[in-house]
This record gives C-alpha cells, structure tokens and sequence, in this order.
C-alpha cells in the first residue's frame, strides 16, 4: 500500500496560496484596481485554497480530486477575465496537476495537465475571433501580482515533491517469517553512510539511532562510544565485519566497504545471536534505495507532462502565431517560459541522477560539436542572463567535436551556465570554452561571481548538496554533470577562489577522425 499524502504539506501549500493570493489583491487594489475587483480576486484566490484545505485529508478519490477541480476552474476563469489567451495568469494551470501530486495521485495529474492543456487552446481559438470578453476594469493592475504568486505556489509545490523523497521510500512490512528464520530486520534499524578518506560522512541514508552526530560533515569516529569506533584505514581494500557500541549505547554491526572516494559503510541493529554477514538488511537497504529511485522516476514523468504543455504554449505566444500580445503583458510569455524551462531542467536532472542511481544510464555516445552545442545554449539563456545584466561569451577555435551523447552534453552545459549566471553580479561576463587539449575534448564555464569556499568543494559534486552562503536551489546540477562525465570517461574538474569566481571544466572522450569526416562532408 502506498504511503500516505503528507496531510501538512497539503494543507501548508494552499494556505501559503491564500496568503500569497490576498496579498496580490491588496497590490492591485493599491495600483488603482477597482473594489468590485480586488473582491472577486481575493473570492477566487479562497475557492482553491479552501477546497484544498478542507479535502486534503479526504479517503476517497472523488473528494480528494475536488481540489484539482477548483484549480483547473480558477485558472481558466482566471485566464478568460485577464484577456484569454494573451493572459500571464497562465501559469495558475501548473497548480491542479501539482496539487495532484501532492496528494499522491500521479494519474490525476497527468489527467489534470492533459485537460488544462485542452482548455487552454479553446481559449486561444476563442480568442482569435474575439469571443473572449474584453477585461473588466483593474484585471491589468492584477494580473501581474497573481501571475508572480502563481509561479512562488508552482515553486513550492515542487519544493514539497522533491523533498517527500526520504518519505516515499518506505517498503511494506515484511511477511510473517517461520520461527527456523532470521529474526525480522526493521527498516528504522538500517543506516547506510559514505566516508571520505579523510574519516568524514559525506552523505548518510536511513536511521539515525538517536545520534545528532549521524550528518553530512561529521566525524565518523564521533558516532561511537570512546575506544569503540573502528579503524577505516586509507587504502585498504575489501570488507570488514564489525561489531560495535555507538555514542548512544546502542550495539550495531558494521559492515565497511572500500571503493575510490573512501568507504560505504552499513549501520545495522542486529540481534546479538545472529551470527554472519547481515544480508538480510543488505537486501532490505537495496529495496530501499529502488523504491526511492522508482518514486523519481515516476516524479519527474508526471511532471513533464504539464510542463511541456505549458512550454509549448508559451513559445506559441512568444511566435504571437495567434496575433500581437497586448503591450502590457508582451514580456510574460518570455518569463514563463525560461521559468518552465528551469522547472523541466530540474526535472531532467532528477531523471537522470535517478537512472544513474539504478545503473541504467541514457546515453547514445555519436560525434558531437561542443561549439555548436555552447551556441545552442547561450541562445537559449540568453534572455535569462541580459535580464540580470550578465553577458555570455563563447571562446573557441572552431569545431571542437567529442564522442558524446547530445543530449547529456546539452545538459552539462545548460546546469553549468546557469550556476554561472545565477552566481555572478550584473555587469559581469560568463565565458563558454571549448577546446581540443591533451587527446580529449573538453567545455569549460568560468564566471567572475562569488565564489566558492575550498571546504565546499569537495562536497559539492554530491547529489542535494550546496555550499555555504548557496543560493535556493536542489544541489543536484553538478551532481548530474559529474555522473554524465564519469558516464562518458571524462572527469569534472572545479576551480574556485571566494570573491574571484569559478572555472569548471569537463572532459569528454574525443571524437575520431574517422566518425567526423562523413559529417564535415555532409556540411560541406
């Protein structure tokens, strides 16, 4: 059986709604918007938010679907009032497939996006012969307020998702086992830790046994009692048993692991007449950690779905295929769709961390030019950058082609430009390298931004996490590019002084000349 929705986290994501939706009426009624105005914006903003709060915890599916109903309602209504298909409210439809997967219904969601997507070009083709009435008085000085707190909701919303993660991974509860059998390991008694070389926890997964020391960063000594803590001894190779008394008094076996970085190591609760290694919570862990990858997955396809949607209609405004925006709202399209497309680049990066967590990688490795990709880039995060006054510039000697997967490379270089650009100050320069050096093929991003303190670097590369004085965000873009170059036998390298900036480089396999010569004849 499935776990159930976190009924906080529902109930939390559409008070902040109400919140965020009274407060934009109050701003439309300071810009001039009239009474009558601001009272059916603040009754709309209720209608969702209430419906979600009082369903939130409903058990059967027809009353947890109502508030997906009230969503995808509220936007069109929403829409149609502001202009149709020209509205920037157009973002209230990520709401109702969002709410959906909040509480714990994928294929509403799907169902959700699929609908809103439908609606939304109704409303188009109802817009071209003028059907769409035209906005009542105040619905300009509005729209703006609602169509930025629609997008702090879409924000939050998947903050929540992705954060659920630790909490979907549980398995059901084991059979009942014959007495002959192992005694019943429990889930809350398996620990799973990454140690660094140097005797630090780099990243620790599953129970704590009541220690606050269990955390990224500490000691991995400081877990058990004085004399008791084994010996990780750099360089050593194979596994080691051991038997243990935590800080806490708790006795635990330990199973350690060496591999390149440092060591894996498995905390169990074992009863003291087991004997042997603990296999039983080995395979309890690995279920674990599929389910958490299975959740991922699941996650990030549910999500594309209304984001692509949402994408392509904004591209469709952008290309005004269906007249000229209105003046005052010329620059919306433009910001939905370079906020959607950082959303997919999120839900891109969980795909794929996901897939390299489950050994089964995307890659299609064919002769690829890493300055044609780098241009590809900056045309599309161009907007985003002039926007904060950052300018991107691409130094190269010409062609630069390596043997890689298109769309891993497109990736490694969306992720790297845009920590460069979220990090660095208007008025700076973001240079994209690529360059032939030593046999391989490597792309290199350098800002004059912030910075990066030497004792954040080396954690950096871990997935979720981010260093000191980071800016909001997942901690997984160089996670992923770190897999994908590893993926291709490259390596990622970073280069950082506080107060300086930041130099990352990537190396990938570089192409043969045999695989390139058929593509420098076709162009020819």
């Amino acid at each position: 059986m499935a776990p159930e929705p976190p009924l906080k986290q529902l109930q939390f994501v559409h008070l902040a709604w109400v919140a965020l939706g009274l407060t934009a009426a109050v701003s439309g009624g300071i810009a001039g918007a009239p009474a009558v105005s601001v009272l059916v914006a603040a009754v709309m903003t209720l209608i969702p938010g209430a419906a979600g709060f009082a369903f939130a915890d409903a058990g059967d599916s027809l009353r947890r679907g109502l508030p997906v109903i009230a969503w995808t309602m509220t936007g069109l209504a929403a829409i149609i009032l502001t202009g149709g298909g020209g509205s920037p409210l157009i973002v209230l439809l990520l709401a109702a497939p969002l709410a959906a997967l909040l509480a714990g219904a994928p294929r509403m969601a799907a169902e959700a996006g699929i609908f809103a997507a439908a609606a939304l070009f109704c409303v188009f083709l109802a817009t071209l012969p003028g059907w769409i009435p035209p906005p009542p008085p105040g619905a300009r000085e509005l729209a703006a307020p609602f169509a930025f707190s629609g997008l702090v909701l879409a924000a939050l919303m998947v903050w929540h998702l992705v954060s659920r993660r630790s909490s979907a991974v549980q398995a059901p509860a084991e059979a009942a086992k014959p007495e002959t059998a192992l005694p019943p390991i429990a889930l809350t008694g398996i620990c799973w830790a990454d140690v660094s070389s140097e005797g630090r926890l780099r990243r620790v997964q599953g129970d704590s046994f009541g220690l606050v020391t269990l955390r990224p960063g500490a000691a991995f000594q400081s877990l058990f009692a004085k004399g008791e803590g084994p010996v990780l001894v750099p360089g050593r190779a194979g596994r080691r048993l051991i038997s243990a008394e935590l800080a806490s008094g708790q006795r635990v076996r330990l199973l350690a692991e060496r591999h390149t970085r440092g060591w894996h190591v498995l905390l169990v609760d074992v009863p003291d007449e087991v004997t042997g290694p603990p296999e039983a919570a080995i395979t309890e862990l690995e279920e674990k950690l599929r389910s958490r990858t299975a959740f991922f997955a699941s996650l990030g396809h549910d999500l594309k779905t209304p984001l692509n949607a949402i994408l392509g209609y904004a591209e469709v405004m952008q290309a005004e295929l269906m007249g000229p925006m209105p003046e005052p709202y010329a620059d919306y399209p433009a910001i939905i769709h370079e906020s959607g497309t950082d959303l997919l680049l999120l839900v891109d990066d969980i795909l794929d961390l996901a897939r390299a967590e489950a050994g089964q990688p995307r890659l299609d490795p064919e002769p690829i030019d890493l300055s044609a990709s780098a241009e590809s880039v900056i045309r599309q995060l161009d907007g985003q950058a002039t926007r904060i006054g950052v300018t991107l510039k691409l130094m190269t000697e010409g062609e630069v082609w390596a043997d890689a997967d298109a769309r891993a490379v497109r990736q490694i270089w969306q992720n790297l430009v845009s920590n460069a650009i979220k990090y660095s100050g208007s008025g700076k320069t973001v240079i994209l390298e690529t360059c032939i050096e030593g046999g391989a093929a490597l792309l290199a991003v350098t800002d004059r931004g912030a910075g990066i303190a030497a004792a954040d670097l080396a954690k950096l590369t871990e997935p979720f996490a981010q260093g000191t004085g980071a800016k909001p965000g997942t901690g997984l873009g160089l996670s992923v590019v770190r897999r994908f170059a590893e993926l291709h036998g490259g390596a990622l390298k970073i280069e950082s002084k506080p107060g300086k900036g930041t130099r990352v480089e990537v190396t990938l396999p570089r192409a043969s000349e045999a695989d390139i010569a058929p593509l420098e004849d076709a162009a020819e």
